[in-house]
């Protein structure tokens, strides 16, 4: 009886390991799928006119603009968060060779966001160089990078893609660039 109990123990928390992990990459598969769809949350929150009964106005919405990285970080994470509970903002890790801070970091997935957002001043080199750096200090398994090209630096965003999205040093590295249009 006892032996059965042992056995039935092991092969319960066998289970619950393996839905964790499903579980972990169906949470993971998630957060890729929402990062490269959440231009249609700006565009549905920005965009599209408000009820007439409503308190917010259209030119309420308007006033809501992304400047620079900490505009973009706010808008992540307040749309993250509902998703995952465990997100945390500017979170300080030591590197080994330094302190590093990831704008947006989800233990449970054991992944960093890194927002980007382009500028007059920045040019292709540097934001390359920004990403490769970060690739190297992050010791996540999963490194999101969301670019705001806003200034529209990258010409090739195929190529760009291509050359990050890929696994490197034992992690995923993903880069989603969205360039907003306004017509």
């Amino acid at each position: 009886m006892l032996r059965a109990k042992e056995n039935l123990l092991f092969y319960l928390e066998s289970i619950l390991s393996e839905n964790q992990g499903y579980l972990s990459k169906f949470s993971e598969d998630c957060l890729e799928k929402y990062l490269n769809n959440f231009y249609l949350f700006l565009e549905a929150f920005k965009e599209m006119k408000p009820d007439k009964r409503a308190w917010l106005t259209i030119d309420d919405l308007q006033k809501i603009k992304i400047e620079n990285e900490y505009d973009l970080q706010h808008l992540l994470y307040a749309a993250l968060r509902p998703l995952y509970g465990d997100i945390r903002k500017e979170v300080t890790e030591d590197s080994g060779v330094g302190a590093i801070r990831s704008d947006l970091k989800i233990p449970s997935l054991n992944a960093v966001i890194e927002a980007k957002c382009s500028r007059k001043s920045m040019n292709m080199k540097m934001l390359t160089e920004q990403i490769e750096a970060d690739i190297v200090h992050y010791k996540a398994d999963s490194i999101y990078f969301y670019v705001y090209d806003k200034e529209k630096i990258i010409k090739d965003r195929a190529a760009f893609e291509t050359c990050f999205n890929r696994n490197f040093d034992g992690k995923k590295i993903r880069i989603v660039i969205l360039q907003p249009v306004n017509l």
